[in-house]
């Protein structure tokens, strides 16, 4: 976020936006009504809100890129004076990516499959721009250096790429062609947190170096705070509040942004109630007359009934709020923060609640291998393939009556460790015991009652439930397929019985709804019932609340919290989120390339991280507070495949406090700067032709020297390891590559790259860490 006002050119000016999509059987849509902002140069405007506001309309009606039956039926866009609703198609095709440059929020749907990244950019830049192939290349090249991705990788497929390096390639392409306006729609949904931090640190680099306008669009209202200089909230296709981030973090003044505010898990104050906002939206075919927000809001009366419209708020005068009661947001405020403002539902305080210390599940040293294909290569070879470990030599317990927090990134092995704990998998190795019987040698008989005993919510309820089969038959199923003797009467008032202890009452209205008949905090809900209804003792929640809005997570975290006391459950959460562990977890497992690599209560792992690792991921996690600056994590490079992880510690090729060797004196910046070498020569990124190329085009007559100041941002302390470092350098400037690797390789290679850490108790808790760093402790 820029920290003043580059200057008062408008760039974008949107005034009085109004879109439709035209229904063949039904009354349009009416998606976006009346929206007004304005973008100025260098300074970055934000629209946050829930599905279905219509905030990627309102971007995507900006440059004409409306779905078919999609129409702006009123209002104007301006950029740069120029009102891009009155151009042609032709003329609004030359604007985009040479004036307005898109990062789509699906990269990889975005992008031809079967064309080489490195050809994509470069159409869009001749296209676009005057260049030849070969000046258009260099260009990609730079382009690509500038977003943190090697050069060589313009020669890949999409496919190739991971999430992180993709979204810094179509970074790349969006500037590409030097647009005043670059429009982020959703930039880092799809990302785990420390690439979602490593990228929205390049969008504020490149906002300040290239003085870019930038609009973001996004639900997560802690990466709003901390990218955007102004912004909007909608709702039911309308701005309820606009103002800077500042204004509208420090002191909203719409009912709606203050129950969004309350409802986001905050890692700053993890205690705090979470608020969830009742009902749904209104249907946007059928707008209502008056304030949007009202059947949902707990200060509505009855002149909300006229809309408001937008009136003057406090703090800076083009602070904003679609509310009547703007001039008493200190007292709403104050009344928005409870819960039970909100709600009818009771609020659950299990803060006094202490778990059993008997374990109901116990896991030694469990190993997940998966087998792979034998590609055309290996079997040239007569290679084997590599399996994929999984998970690899897991050790832990859950405890009767806690909830367990397993927490990760993408690829580490968490959701495949808890299909292992349900029998959903079979295990390579090792044992898993459930409430003292061992779950490796069950008979049929004892395999059933082991699933009535185990269940799992899924993350999608839209994916995990039958769209062909109603409420009442969703979660009679379960019992049929168990073994429950009931009659069918006594079925379905054991179903009633579960929905109305879910919250869904009166449970009659929902006996015969089919899914798509229901939203999606109903659809878990059912979700949870259909887990419940066979009375179980542990359930497994797979990223339980990541698919619902933020408005509704409260109350099934809520609902999670409550059943947990009514019903004695223990829960095992899993979860990239560190901001809902640490609100609901008991305790956590943080796992890296299928190991854990701190174990301990969540309080403990959380607020005071001891593995780099962990520190790394509560660094990344952004807070909702504009006025406050974030280090950001410092993590550097791709996570190693889980078919080939690195030896030692896993996680020593990206971590800030690597343990140089002790024969030569290293800084720990310049040792960290020496491994990244490494591991871009070993991963073939760095390659003889590209370092020669690199010094010529600088100017420079030795390569290795060259090379040498680019890698590194200071001297060595120690001759002798600088003068190893200079003779492999010249060996990869030779084309000796393997040479190069294996002098860096074996003399410098420290502690953490040469044995593996296991988990040792760190500090005075209880806690256990996988780390060099506390081997003396």
């Amino acid at each position: 976020m820029s920290q003043q006002r580059a200057t008062t050119e408008t760039v974008l000016e949107v005034s009085d936006l109004s879109v439709s999509y035209r229904m063949e059987d039904s009354p349009d849509v009416e998606a976006v009504r009346g929206v007004s902002f304005d973008i100025e140069q260098g300074r970055t405007f934000g629209i946050v809100g829930e599905s279905g506001c219509g905030k990627t309309t309102a971007a995507n009606a900006i440059i004409k890129l409306l779905d078919g039956n999609g129409e702006i039926v009123d209002g104007t866009v301006k950029l740069n004076g120029r009102d891009l609703t009155e151009l042609s198609d032709s003329d609004i095709r030359s604007v985009r990516w040479s004036e307005i440059a898109v990062i789509p929020q699906n990269v990889m749907n975005s992008l031809n499959p079967v064309t080489t990244v490195g050809d994509q950019i470069l159409d869009v830049i001749q296209l676009h721009t005057d260049r030849t192939r070969e000046e258009a290349r260099a260009h990609a090249e730079d382009l690509f250096n500038r977003v943190g991705v090697d050069p060589t990788r313009l020669s890949d497929y999409p496919h190739e790429f991971s999430g992180g390096m993709l979204q810094r390639a179509v970074i790349a392409m969006a500037i590409s062609c030097d647009p005043d306006l670059l429009i982020a729609d959703e930039p880092t949904t799809a990302l785990d947190v420390v690439v979602q931090d490593e990228i929205l640190d390049e969008l504020r680099e490149l906002q300040q170096d290239l003085n870019l306008s930038m609009l973001v669009i996004s639900h997560d209202i802690g990466v709003m705070a901390e990218v955007c200089d102004d912004l909007a909230v909608m709702y039911s296709g309308e701005i309820m509040e606009r103002g800077t981030a500042t204004d509208i973090f420090s002191e909203p003044s719409n009912p709606y942004t203050m129950g969004l505010q309350n409802s986001f898990p905050n890692i700053e104050s993890p205690d705090d109630p979470l608020v969830s906002i009742p009902g749904t939206a209104p249907d946007a075919s059928d707008p209502p007359t008056g304030c949007p927000f009202t059947d949902r809001c707990p200060f509505a009366t009855a002149d909300c009934e006229v809309d408001p419209g937008l009136e003057q708020a406090p703090g800076s005068l083009d602070h904003v709020s679609r509310c009547h009661y703007v001039d008493d947001v200190e007292q709403l405020r104050t009344r928005a923060a409870d819960p039970a403002q909100w709600s009818e539902e009771s609020i659950v305080d299990d803060s006094q609640f202490e778990p059993s210390s008997d374990p109901l599940i116990e896991v030694q040293e469990l190993r997940k291998y998966f087998d792979t294909d034998q590609g055309l290569l290996d079997r040239i070879r007569r290679v084997e393939p590599t399996p994929v470990r999984a998970v690899d030599d897991v050790t832990f317990e859950i405890n009767q009556g806690e909830i367990f927090g397993i927490v990760g990134e993408s690829g580490c092995g968490k959701s495949t460790l808890g299909r292992l704990l349900l029998k959903l998998i079979a295990e390579t190795d090792g044992d898993i015991q459930f409430d003292g019987q061992e779950l490796t040698s069950l008979s049929r008989g004892d395999e059933s009652a082991f699933r009535s005993d185990a269940q799992i919510i899924f993350q999608d309820p839209f994916e995990s439930l039958n769209p062909r089969l109603t409420v009442r038959q969703t979660l009679m199923e379960p019992l049929s397929l168990l073994g429950e003797s009931q009659r069918y009467s006594e079925r379905v008032d054991r179903v009633i019985e579960m929905l109305e202890e879910v919250g869904l009452s009166p449970a009659e209205e929902y006996l015969s709804r089919f899914p798509d008949q229901m939203s999606g905090g109903e659809l878990q809900r059912v979700a949870i019932a259909r887990a419940l209804i066979v009375e179980p003792t542990f359930i497994l929640a797979d990223e339980p609340v990541s698919m619902l809005d933020v408005s509704i997570r409260a109350n099934i975290i809520n609902l999670l919290r409550r059943l947990r006391l009514d019903r004695d459950l223990t829960y095992g959460v899993i979860s990239h989120d560190i901001s809902l562990i640490r609100n609901l977890c008991d305790r956590t497992g943080v796992m890296y390339l299928g190991e854990f690599v701190e174990l301990g209560s969540t309080a403990d792992v959380v607020d005071d991280p001891k593995h780099p690792y962990t520190r790394a991921l509560v660094k990344s996690v952004p807070t909702p507070n504009p006025t406050t600056t974030r280090d950001s994590a410092d993590i550097r490079g791709e996570t190693p495949s889980a078919r080939d992880p690195p030896s030692g510690c896993r996680f020593h090729t990206r971590c800030p406090e690597i343990i140089p060797p002790n024969d030569y004196e290293f800084e720990q910046q310049r040792y960290r700067e020496l491994m990244d070498l490494r591991v871009d020569i070993d991963s073939g990124s760095l390659t003889p032709a590209f370092v020669r190329r690199r010094s010529e085009e600088a100017g420079h007559d030795d390569p290795v020297d060259h090379l040498k100041s680019e890698r590194f941002s200071g001297g060595f302390a120690d001759s002798k390891a600088e003068q190893i470092v200079d003779e492999a350098l010249a060996s990869l400037v030779d084309g000796d590559v393997e040479q190069a690797s294996e002098q860096l390789r074996s003399e410098f290679a420290g502690p953490c790259e040469q044995q593996t850490p296991e988990l040792q108790y760190a500090g005075d808790d209880d806690r256990l860490v996988a780390c060099h760093l506390y081997d003396d402790d």
